[in-house]
Formats: C-alpha cells, structure tokens, sequence
C-alpha cells in the first residue's frame, strides 16, 4: 500500500479506531556517570476501539497515561509496541510527508483553551486558518462565512469572529477550540480535560455541545478526564486507567451501576450524592481503601496486580501475577484477580462483596 493510500479517508468496516496492545515506555534519567535507571512504563498493553459517531471516555487519577494513551494516537509520542489503526489504516508511524493528512483526521481539544489558543489571533484567524491549510481556502468573505457557521455550530455568535482570546471567557475559548477542530472536518477528536477547567455549569454547556456536534456531524470522540461522573454523561463507553493498564473497559451505564475493579468503585465512591444516606455508605466505602498508600513507580512495577497495595480485599495472588483480562457483566473487560480466585465472581459487580468486607473492618 503506498503512503498516500495509508491516510486517505475511507468507509471502512469495523471500528474508526483501534488501538491494540499499546505500549509506551520514556527512558529513565541517570546522572552523569551513574547507571541507568529503568524505563519509565507509562502505557502497558492498552487496547480499545471507538466505533464511528460513539464516544469512548478515558478515566483515571492523574498519572494514569490517559494522557499518554492520547498523546501516541496523535503520534506526538514514540510507542514502544503495538498498533493503532484508523479505519482500517495502520497509523502507527505517518510518514512526514503524510503528516498533514493524519492531522486533518484526527484532531484535538486540549484543557486549557487559553494557552492552547493564540492570543495575538482574532478568531476568524484561529479557525480559519486549517480551512486555509487543509481545503485551500484563503482569508475572506467566504472563509469567513465558513466559520461564522462552524461559530453557530458551537453556540457563539457571529460577532465573535473579530474577537481575541483574551477578550472571551473559558467556557467561550473552549468553544473556539471546538469549532477550530471541526474546521477540517475530522474523523476523530480528542478532547483531552477538555471540561476539567471550566466551571460545573459551562461544563454542561460545553458537554452539551459536544453531542449536538456528534449528533450532526457523525464524529466519534477520545473523550479524557478524572472525573467518572462526568464521563459516564458524555461516553457510550468507558476505559478506566491505574498506572498505565486499562483495568476495566466497558458499557458507560454498566459500569457505573455495576463496577467490576475494586479501583473503579473507588473512583464512584468519590463522587459526591445529594443523599446524607448513601453518601455516608460511600464514606464508609473510600475508608477502607488505603488512601494514603503511594502508587507503585511505572519506572518499577511490582510484578502483581499495580493496584494491590491500595485494595482492601487484595489477594495472596494479587502480589505475585498480574491478573488476566476477562469478560465482564456490563460487556466489556476486567483485570482483577477477584473474578477468577478467592470469591470468583466470574465478571460480577465488585460493589456487594467490597460492601461486605469493608463492614468487617470498620
């Protein structure tokens, strides 16, 4: 297949993207004349799909390698193994010469618009500048009814077309990044935190804008945060992340309403309820969880289950064998070593059986 064919747009079937034991690993820094230390091991063996007009959300602590896992699909990193492919093309390493059509496929949506956006640029510029670059349509009345619609598609007015950065709110920002993603028409968009900075009522605006988009325009989002609350309302499915292993993967409403990882219902357990009841389970819930306990260092993971020294029902098995993938209730996967040992749950909800045991400690 020659380089041009590898990006050209095409109806493919199967998933948009597919992204298949992804690994990425930085080199350690030694000092002068001392050894060197181990590869930092940021992403070990992820693997997931996003099918066409779906949104996959990606959820995690900081230092997870959500943000890595992104990072390599918009080839801004060197992967150490595995493959992505995007409609059917392997695009692990685009050629230089082919970069320009990658990036008209695959776009992103980063958290902090304001830094992200350049301040010296009025908005017709910010977007219209990829229609310029990918579709050659120089500045203009044309190229600028092309984003006064693509501002209407996003929620702002047209007279935002004259405005700069610094003269917008972040909600506002955030929606000229939005709209400078959509200027090229892509596949895929990465939206990396892309709420995480906004307040709780823009980011409902800004969520809200992102499914009217997918509704009309058929793209499929990368949609990454800490918050699992806010994932599961923007996602049709979910990944969670510990330490570069992609945990548990799923059905969004299954896994929320049923987690099958203990680290996964640690995550819910967080999530503030109007309920006093419920919240005071959930209380009761995150204290039998070892909160204070480090994470180990990707630079040297222990040759278990990573999350083990935090679990409160954690296993001899747990400290000696990383736990295999296996089927889970909600239909996707799980890699716990409580659905194959010990209790055998068998891809079950972890909820009942977590709330049983932390009784006992308390």
């Amino acid at each position: 297949m020659s380089d041009e064919l590898l990006l050209r747009s095409r109806a493919a079937e199967g998933p948009l993207l597919e992204v298949q034991d992804l690994h990425v690993h930085f080199a350690g820094r030694g000092r002068l004349f001392g050894p060197t230390p181990p590869p930092v091991k940021a992403v070990n063996g992820v693997s997931f799909t996003i099918d066409a007009q779906r949104t996959f959300g990606l959820v995690g602590e900081s230092g997870s390698g959500k943000s890595t896992v992104a990072r390599a699909i918009l080839q801004l990193v060197d992967i150490h193994a595995g493959t992505i492919r995007l409609a059917g093309d392997d695009v692990t390493k685009v050629p230089r010469r082919d970069e320009l059509a990658f990036r008209k496929r695959v776009q992103a949506v980063l958290q902090d618009p304001f830094s992200s956006l350049n301040q010296t640029h009025q908005t017709r510029t910010i977007v219209g500048d990829g229609i310029t670059r990918h579709f050659g349509l120089k500045a203009g009345e044309q190229r600028d009814e092309r984003v006064g619609r693509l501002l209407d598609d996003v929620g702002l007015s047209r007279e935002y077309l004259d405005r700069y950065p610094y003269e917008m709110s972040g909600g506002q920002r955030q929606r000229v990044s939005i709209a400078r993603a959509l200027a090229v028409e892509p596949q895929l968009i990465i939206a990396d935190e892309a709420t995480s900075a906004l307040d709780v009522s823009i980011q409902s605006q800004v969520i809200n804008v992102l499914r009217e988009i997918q509704r009309s325009s058929g793209v499929a989002f990368l949609f990454i945060a800490h918050d699992l609350e806010v994932v599961r309302h923007v996602s049709d499915d979910v990944g969670v992340m510990y330490l570069g292993s992609l945990v548990e993967q799923g059905d969004a409403d299954g896994i929320y309403e049923g987690p099958t990882h203990p680290y996964t219902e640690m995550l819910i357990a967080s999530i503030p309820v109007p309920n006093p009841t419920v919240q005071a389970g959930r209380r009761a819930l995150r204290q039998s969880f070892d909160n204070d306990a480090e994470p180990p260092s990707p630079a040297n993971l222990p040759p278990g289950c990573p999350f083990e020294n935090r679990c409160p029902v954690a296993m001899d098995i747990c400290r000696e064998e990383v736990p295999a993938a296996v089927a889970a209730h909600h239909g996707g996967r799980v890699q716990c070593h409580l659905h194959t040992s010990g209790p055998e749950l068998g891809g079950e909800s972890v909820v009942e059986f977590i709330t049983k045991e932390a009784r006992t400690l308390t």
